[in-house]
């Protein structure tokens, strides 16, 4: 009988032993590459989700703060909280940064240079717009793991620069002859051949670009360099193609997994009530401040959907602004509340409760969240509408290009005439938009020219904007309109708008805040929760008028 028990307990621990040894595999996350199973195609998929993640997280954070949705306030400096930024410091840090210094080396081992390029682009934008949010921060001697648990803080101009310095690299991995491609795999370009590759080094070079335009103010050499670049024969025929656009594309796919736009999946609900809401003054700058109806923005129907095309549901119950005056401090011509035609919003800084006004508000349209355009339906948001979700992260456009063009050839001087630059940006955005429904494979549900932008509306609205810009008499009336226009190509990129109004103070019209007294704009954000209390050499910035390196602007500079 002792014996019998003797085996029952050794066969015991054996299964034991066995069972361990199988729950340790299933503990292994199929999501994330283990150091047996790594190689470059894996940790590339890893690093591109984490990277798409990042970039609708701070785009979010710039498009409240540029008025394109709501930010709740009601002042600067109490709209986030350090914890606010703990996610997106988690995604850039565990997410980009460390799938992307465990790709390179792996991929320049197999040959793999499109992958190691991808990975050296992606991180350089994520090390740039970690800085532009919140300045100096943690780099050299960050994810380390244990070898180093308080990496020391880094200057943000030191940051850019190693940043530039890896899009170098990248344009040179771009150059090479690969192993292998992505194909599939890269779900930006989905590069399967060469053709596929001279788009990432395109995109890494006007990504360059981009970051000598933000850094013109505290860099004198910025001419030179940018004129440099806008002699780049990948630079110049970037503009003639969007499929040159640096976009992360998502899909229809609902389930396992949900593969759509995070816009969409907030917005476009089974329960009939959208989530966001839209700015007040970014809905009016499109639909009222050049014109209403027809001789509105030709964007307008693309951008928003309205589930109300009138205010029959208006009280104070469902919009308590409706039933009290403006601000005092608002001046004449401030757009404030409700905008004509049921475009329903909320003021910036607006702090208020939340009414039940979900079945109201006006929500994201086909462009860029995949959502549904606009012919007056005045329908209930629902599931499985417009383009289902198939949206995109619009990171870098042709659009972009031309305005920052513009903007450097105003300001310093730069090869191209601004005025004509200003119009190729405006019709490659609207090209874009307007074309968007086709690209993503479905349609706009109607082709009443009452609604959809024809030729004439789009010439309508273009020689409205050149009129206005040959009618400026200063180059600072000259630069708000430029700026003006890049403001509203950038919808769906806050990044660049937060970036684009620090640097140059436009548009000049912002709506102001609720509050009276907002304190100063956001100049930077605060640092997360989790880098003060975890990293002994960091502490919390004083406030959020610290600038970053490049914004040299004074205090007060804008509100």
């Amino acid at each position: 009988m002792r014996l019998k028990k003797i085996y029952i307990i050794a066969l015991s621990v054996v299964m034991l032993g066995s069972c361990n040894k199988k729950l340790d595999e299933l503990l292994v996350n199929p999501n994330s590459p283990s150091p047996e199973s790594a190689s470059a195609d894996l940790y590339l998929t890893q690093m591109e989700l984490s990277f798409a993640n990042f970039f609708d997280a701070a785009s979010g954070f710039g498009m409240e703060t540029t008025r394109m949705i709501v930010m709740y306030g009601p002042t600067y400096n109490n709209a986030y909280s350090p914890q606010s930024f703990d996610g997106i410091w988690s995604t850039a840090y565990t997410g980009v940064f460390k799938h992307a210094n465990a790709l390179i080396p792996i991929a320049e081992n197999e040959k793999k240079f499109v992958n190691s390029g991808m990975a050296k682009t992606l991180k350089a934008y994520t090390m740039m717009t970690l800085v532009d949010m919140f300045g100096d921060i943690p780099y050299t001697d960050a994810n380390l793991g244990t070898d180093n648990t308080n990496p020391t803080i880094d200057k943000g101009q030191d940051v850019y620069a190693k940043a530039i310095a890896l899009l170098d690299a990248a344009i040179v991995d771009f150059g090479k002859t690969p192993g292998a491609y992505p194909g599939n795999q890269d779900l930006f370009f989905g590069a399967s051949n060469a053709a596929g590759a001279g788009r990432w080094k395109t995109a890494a070079k006007l990504l360059k670009l981009r970051a000598l335009s933000n850094t013109r103010l505290v860099d004198a050499s910025a001419k030179t360099k940018i004129d440099a670049l806008l002699t780049d024969p990948d630079v110049i025929a970037s503009v003639n193609s969007s499929a040159n656009d640096l976009e992360f594309k998502y899909s229809t796919k609902q389930t396992n997994p949900n593969s759509r736009h995070p816009r969409y999946n907030g917005n476009w609900t089974q329960t009939g009530n959208a989530g966001d809401y839209m700015g007040t003054y970014f809905m009016w700058v499109l639909v009222q401040e050049r014109g209403t109806s027809n001789n509105s923005d030709p964007r307008s129907r693309y951008y928003f959907y309205r589930q109300k095309t009138n205010y029959a549901n208006v009280n104070v119950n469902t919009s308590s602004c409706s039933v009290a005056p403006p601000p005092p401090h608002y001046p004449a011509g401030m757009p404030y509340c409700l905008l004509l035609q049921g475009y329903w919003g909320r003021d910036h800084g607006d702090n208020s409760g939340i009414p039940p006004d979900g079945e109201l508000r006006s929500t994201w349209g086909i462009y860029p969240a995949g959502g549904d355009f606009d012919y007056n339906q005045a329908t209930r948001v629902s599931l499985n509408r417009g383009g289902n979700g198939a949206g995109v992260q619009p990171i870098w456009q042709s659009a972009f290009t031309e305005f920052v063009k513009a903007e450097c050839a105003l300001k310093l001087g730069t090869a191209g005439t601004p005025r004509t630059l200003l119009e190729s940006g405006i019709r490659k955005s609207i090209a874009k938009v307007t074309g968007f429904a086709t690209a993503i494979g479905t349609t706009l549900g109607t082709t009443d020219t009452a609604y959809v932008a024809t030729n004439f509306r789009i010439n309508n609205y273009v020689n409205k904007v050149l009129a206005q810009y040959d009618a400026a008499t200063s180059d600072d009336q000259r630069l708000n309109i430029i700026m003006k226009e890049f403001y509203i190509a950038l919808w769906g990129n806050g990044v660049d708008a937060n970036n684009n109004y620090r640097r140059t103070g436009k548009p000049d019209n912002m709506q102001l805040t609720r509050a009276a007294s907002p304190g100063s704009y956001t100049r930077s954000m605060l640092y997360p929760s989790t880098l003060v209390n975890l990293n002994q050499n960091a502490s919390q910035k004083s406030g959020v008028d610290v600038r970053v390196f490049w914004d040299n602007n004074p205090p007060g500079f804008i509100k």
